[in-house]
């Protein structure tokens, strides 16, 4: 399923193409003690103060102004017990920088110009310098002269203070215990959100995909032994945590963790890993895949949370390949974000779910955060295309429209050519959309 493959990229180019969505900001700011931050309130346990750094009193993070941050860039202060501690202890875990070659071996877009002020008791200060790649995951750091070398989660750590301003180190023993078990460190919570479960998990046609979100997420969950089906239709707790360690091989190039956890009168029930914002991707505490637990590939595990008594399913379902393609275009002419998903699998409907969304959101679940880039958009031509050695049960059609966009983004107005891609997500549902692309 997460295989970054060539339909995943037509899909991700069609997104970007047809949803102009708004990215909102988080502005840093000063990162104090648990007492003093309100999301550390729902924990059950204050953290203590940690030896070798109890005479520091804050650490200043300075990140590069010049830099590819996501946000605004502000210098970030932390006096939590807790983070200083993780801090210096990845500091202090850094070995020599043995191969000074990698330095240039940074590409253009490295992170370079940041640095931390670390204050003690006394008033004294130390400055540390770093930098680092995101693209070839390296970087350095340089203390008093000296060049070391920190595992590469220091730098995601650092970049990630940007991304959560208000993180909470109040974490439940309960919480720690789930997550260690699974050989995952929890570095602090993001946000605690209040959520009502849908009824059922039975997803219509068209229905924005919040239904495929729980069931998918269920199934990561009932891997580790936790199913919350019975709590469906009920109010739940969501704890979002930020977890050290990376994503597994599989879900790459996304790495960054977030841990989710679903609670009940404070119970544990449901518990799974995410990539957050950046595009839906998850697996269970125990790292495997939706394949991988339940047993299944996606077109036999959908079946069972698709609403085949739904009348615009129906529908859908007895269409002919080619009338969907026009259905589509018709539903992006006119706007009609239900018939847009409806025409489109379950499958890259999840990806509605990442766009436009807060770094501290569980998902985007308000439709009305995806606005349609195009004005118009009229089908001019449609044909079926061979050229290409597509899968079993793979269609493409190569079509002709005549685009008209709210503002030129990555294309100007006029007659454009694109390829469609669709396959029976199930055999029940008939033909849908699994991809557009502006090359075969």
């Amino acid at each position: 399923m997460y295989k970054l493959h060539r339909r995943c990229l037509m899909f991700l180019l069609t997104a970007i193409l047809i949803f102009s969505a708004g990215c909102n900001s988080n502005t840093s700011c000063p990162i104090t003690s648990p007492q003093n931050t309100p999301i550390n309130q729902v924990g059950d346990e204050q953290p203590e103060t940690f030896g070798s750094t109890k005479d520091i009193t804050s650490i200043e993070v300075v990140l590069d102004p010049d830099g590819y941050y996501t946000n605004e860039v502000k210098p970030i202060s932390i006096t939590d017990d807790k983070m200083i501690h993780d801090i210096m202890s990845m500091i202090n875990e850094s070995k020599p920088l043995e191969d000074e070659s990698k330095i240039s071996k940074m590409s253009a877009m490295a992170y370079k110009n940041n640095k931390l002020v670390i204050t003690k008791v006394n008033g004294g200060k130390k400055e540390i310098t770093f930098a680092y790649d995101t693209l070839y995951e390296i970087g350095y750091m340089e203390d008093e002269g000296k060049k070391l070398e920190p595992d590469y989660s220091f730098f995601r750590y650092m970049a990630d203070l940007n991304e959560y301003a208000n993180p909470g180190t109040n974490i439940g023993k309960q919480v720690l215990e789930l997550f260690g078990k699974y050989n995952w460190t929890v570095d602090y919570r993001i946000n605690t959100i209040k959520e009502k479960l849908p009824g059922n998990l039975k997803h219509k046609a068209g229905q924005y995909p919040i239904e495929i979100y729980w069931a998918h997420n269920n199934e990561l969950s009932k891997g580790i032994g936790l199913d919350f089906t019975k709590y469906m239709g009920k109010d739940v707790t969501v704890e979002i945590y930020r977890l050290r360690e990376p994503l597994p091989e599989f879900m790459k190039p996304r790495i960054d963790a977030r841990g989710i956890v679903v609670k009940y009168n404070d119970e544990i029930i449901g518990a799974y890993i995410d990539a957050g914002r950046y595009g839906f991707m998850a697996c269970s505490l125990d790292r495997k895949s939706l394949k991988e637990v339940s047993g299944k590939e996606w077109n036999v595990w959908i079946e069972d949370y698709i609403d085949f008594e739904d009348e615009l399913e129906i529908r859908l379902s007895k269409m002919k390949p080619e009338d969907v393609v026009r259905e589509y275009f018709k539903a992006i002419d006119e706007h009609n974000e239900k018939m847009i998903r409806a025409c489109t699998t379950r499958e890259n409907q999840l990806k509605y779910l990442s766009i436009g969304m807060n770094s501290q959101d569980l998902f985007n679940k308000n439709e009305s955060k995806i606005d349609s880039n195009i004005k118009k958009a009229k089908l001019l031509e449609i044909k079926e295309f061979k050229g290409f050695d597509n899968e079993p049960g793979v269609l493409e059609y190569e079509v002709t429209v005549d685009f008209e966009f709210q503002e030129p983004i990555v294309e100007n107005n006029g007659v454009r050519t694109r390829f469609v891609i669709l396959k029976k997500e199930s055999e029940k549902s008939g033909w849908r959309i699994d991809g557009v692309g502006t090359g075969p």
